[in-house]
């Protein structure tokens, strides 16, 4: 091949290099746009993503700030609860005491009704045999008040006998 020939493949080539290197070139150029394009809609999203994230940041400030008011709230509470609760507890063991003294009462009481129902019993036995013994002493009244009019009217008819006797006697002596 001549020269020429050598110089038109060199030509031909150099023109195939050229043609490519436009062509990669403008690929270039249209991937460049496109990262462009792709970093400005990812500037925008970064952008926004940036704002809703403030918002966010602020959002999450003020719940914390409303969960530490609302855990001194329930702190404050728990404690008043526990406070009750050791009043109940003392209250109960008051009320505990007081059954204690309630139930030892009611044995008390059980004691003295039984020993008041014994005593009551012995009462009404005592009561009966005074009864009975009355009744014996009023009949052997009756019947020694019997005797002594008995006697005390025989010591009068005695007695006549007697001074109708000293009255016949006494003429006499």
């Amino acid at each position: 091949m001549s020269v020429k020939g050598v110089l038109i493949v060199i030509g031909v080539v150099a023109l195939g290099v050229f043609v490519a290197f436009g062509v990669e070139e403008l690929r270039f150029r249209v991937m460049n746009r496109a990262l462009l394009v792709e970093l400005k809609t990812l500037q925008g999203e970064n952008e926004r993503l940036g704002a809703t994230n403030d918002g966010l940041s602020e959002e999450i400030k003020a719940l914390k700030a409303e969960l530490e008011a609302k855990r001194q709230d329930y702190e404050e509470k728990i404690s008043q609860l526990e406070e009750k609760v050791k009043e109940l507890e003392a209250a109960d063991q008051n009320a505990q005491a007081l059954r204690a003294e309630a139930k030892t009462l009611k044995e008390k009481n059980q004691d003295l009704q039984t020993k008041n129902d014994d005593l009551t019993k012995q009462i009404k036995s005592v009561k009966a045999q005074l009864e009975t013994k009355t009744q014996q002493y009023k009949g052997e009244v009756s019947r020694l008040e019997e005797e002594r009019r008995s006697l005390t009217e025989k010591l009068s008819q005695l007695e006549e006998v007697i001074d109708k006797a000293r009255a016949v006697l006494a003429p006499q002596e």
